[in-house]
């Protein structure tokens, strides 16, 4: 008898089991269905050829099940030209981890539905044109790690909560325009394995918080094109596994009138520098190469940065002309202009005021000299009196004349290595200034 029982018990069981999935799995399938029900626009057909009921939920296209329990986990369909809004029957696949609809053309607003997704890591909704705000059941979802809503046209302030996910390592809300907010303090104690953000194109505000270098495996940090303001955190630069920092286009700059050195060679960094950097009259040194920076030099830069010692622009898309208040910069000790793309002659008097001058490289850009009654290259006349200047390379440029033997021969001048000129005179010729020459006054 109560063997009976318990086969019973365990068939009842059974059946409650086989019901009880088979409804699961119908639940996904009405919600993939009023999913396709809202979309106007299927240019290719792909829906209403693949997702009917004659074939299983799990073979439809962009479908992926797990294959336990037969539950969608999987829903792609990027790049397929759907038009119209996102149902909310999308929350009822609670077996989804990964959601990529990018790149088409959904509008609307983003449904709030989604933060009951609880299973979900990626989700990517990226250049679309979806509206409104950033729901803030986003901020439920506690295993999401990748979160990308760019190129969309969301406006307004982004829920604090989602800076609170723990598990996010990339968040890329860039190029909505329209968002706003600031970074709380507590980012990267929140955001312990975050590896990439990007704000940048938007409207942020507020200062950069402090403790920057906690994220530890933060790699790109994108907020160009925002409104930040105040200083740059100190321990910012810290941030050791950092690759790409991206922070033109702020109002960073307006707060930093102490600031003696500018460290931000051999990085990522691209665009335009703000004229404002070259207006901290503390500034020593601007060390900037070996980046794909460009803009021009400030007219007034020799008067704006009386201070400067260190002018590092070299492997940059750096133009225009040299502006001749360079001169002015008494303090200047190492100037590195190479290897960009300035243009203009050389101001005659450039070096008339660098009595400090160590070193000056204007290697490889399309200068040019002024012409000269004597046919010289007289702008390096103004180096005469340099009495530290030990490294001069000018070549490959497009100066035009002869060197000037009797200037050169009346410098203080000890050259510690070779530097090659390029220099047209009727045709092309190296020469060298050589190597542990003194000459002296």
């Amino acid at each position: 008898m109560v063997a009976r029982t318990m086969i019973i018990a365990f068939l009842v069981l059974l059946t409650y089991l086989s019901v009880t999935n088979a409804s699961n799995i119908t639940t996904d399938e009405a919600s993939l269905l009023a999913f396709k029900a809202h979309i106007t626009s299927d240019p290719n057909g792909m829906l209403s050829k693949n997702w009917t009921k004659r074939t299983h939920i799990c073979n439809w296209i962009g479908i992926s099940c797990s294959k336990k329990h037969q539950r969608v986990t999987s829903l792609v369909l990027k790049s397929f030209g759907f038009r119209d809004s996102i149902a909310t029957d999308i929350g009822n696949l609670s077996f989804l981890n990964f959601l990529d609809i990018g790149n088409n053309s959904f509008h609307g607003q983003i449904p709030d539905e989604i933060g009951r997704l609880r299973r979900l890591k990626y989700l990517y909704l990226q250049m679309n044109n979806l509206t409104g705000q950033i729901p803030q059941s986003l901020g439920f979802l506690t295993r999401l790690q990748f979160l990308h809503l760019s190129e969309n046209r969301l406006f307004g302030n982004v829920p604090l909560s989602i800076f609170s996910v723990s598990s996010l390592k990339d968040i890329d809300l860039s190029r909505n325009y329209e968002l706003t907010g600031s970074l709380p303090n507590e980012i990267c104690t929140n955001l312990p394995v975050l590896e990439y953000i990007s704000l940048q194109d938007n409207q942020f505000v507020g200062e950069l918080p402090s403790g920057l270098n906690i994220c530890t495996k933060l790699e790109v940090l994108s907020l160009s094109y925002n409104k930040f303001t105040g200083n740059l955190p100190r321990d910012m630069w810290n941030m050791s596994k950092v690759q790409e920092l991206f922070i033109g286009w702020n109002n960073f700059i307006g707060h930093l009138s102490s600031l003696e050195g500018l460290y931000l060679g051999s990085n990522a960094l691209s665009g335009e520098v703000p004229v404002r950097i070259f207006n901290i009259s503390s500034l020593k040194v601007i060390a900037v190469a070996a980046n794909t920076l460009s803009g021009k030099l400030p007219s007034n830069l020799g008067y704006s940065l009386p201070n400067l010692e260190g002018l590092y622009l070299g492997i940059n898309n750096f133009s225009g002309t040299l502006p001749s208040s360079i001169s002015n910069a008494t303090k200047l000790k190492f100037l590195d202009l190479g290897r960009n793309m300035f243009s203009g002659n050389v101001p005659i008097d450039l070096g008339i005021n660098l009595q400090q001058i160590q070193s000056i490289n204007f290697q490889r850009n399309m200068l040019t000299n002024a012409p000269s009654s004597t046919g010289e290259i007289s702008f390096l006349n103004s180096f005469s009196h340099c009495k530290y200047l030990k490294f001069l390379m000018i070549g490959n440029n497009q100066f035009n004349g002869i060197l000037p033997k009797s200037s050169l021969t009346n410098m203080s001048l000890s050259l510690e290595r070779s530097s090659p000129f390029t220099v047209e005179s009727g045709g092309k010729s190296q020469l060298k200034l050589v190597t542990g020459q003194t000459c002296r006054g």
